[in-house]
């Protein structure tokens, strides 16, 4: 006979499944002389104990105590080895804390759009898209970088343009005063 829920293999008559618990339909091959109600037969010392007649009740059918269950062999559930391991979580903070810096001190525009791909790594992180915090880190470091490349070279040309600036200056006070 199988288990109408899990479909294991159970032993004939089984109102209950042993491997998930579920019951099952009674047939009618089942032995019928089984059905007495469960009533408490008590010990005739239970009154001299203490007054507890609870004490030494003791049930007259019990399904766990019967040749059925115990010669049953319960099977295991099968392990199951998957590939599985664990990803390391994505530090999103030095991402931020160099788009932080790359907006101050570089390119503004650039290091704004590095900020928003930083704090988007955190919201993915907690909601636990890890693609999608990986992805988000891709695009920050990307920003992050063409900040500073940007920066970089708005600086090399102020300083170019200023020595420029400076470079006329001089030959211009040079030439009209002497």
């Amino acid at each position: 006979m199988n288990c109408i829920n899990c479909y294991q293999e159970i032993p004939d008559g089984s109102k209950f499944c042993p491997h998930c618990g579920s019951q099952q339909p009674e047939t009618p091959g089942a032995d019928q002389g089984n059905t007495q109600p469960e009533t408490p037969v008590q010990a005739d010392t239970a009154v001299q104990n203490n007054n507890d007649p609870y004490q030494n009740t003791q049930y007259q059918s019990d399904p766990y105590q019967s040749a059925q269950y115990q010669s049953a062999q319960y099977q295991t559930p099968p392990v199951y080895q998957s590939s599985y391991e664990p990803q390391t979580q994505i530090n999103w903070v030095p991402y931020l804390v160099l788009s932080i810096i790359s907006t101050v001190c570089c390119c503004l525009p650039f290091g704004i759009v590095a900020i928003v791909y930083a704090t988007k790594i955190n919201s993915s992180v907690t909601a636990g898209d890890t693609e999608g915090a990986e992805r988000a880190a891709r695009t920050a470091r990307i920003w992050i970088i063409v900040s500073a490349v940007v920066g970089i070279i708005a600086i090399l040309l102020y300083i170019l343009l200023f020595a420029t600036i400076l470079e006329d200056g001089y030959y211009y006070y040079n030439y009209y005063n002497y």
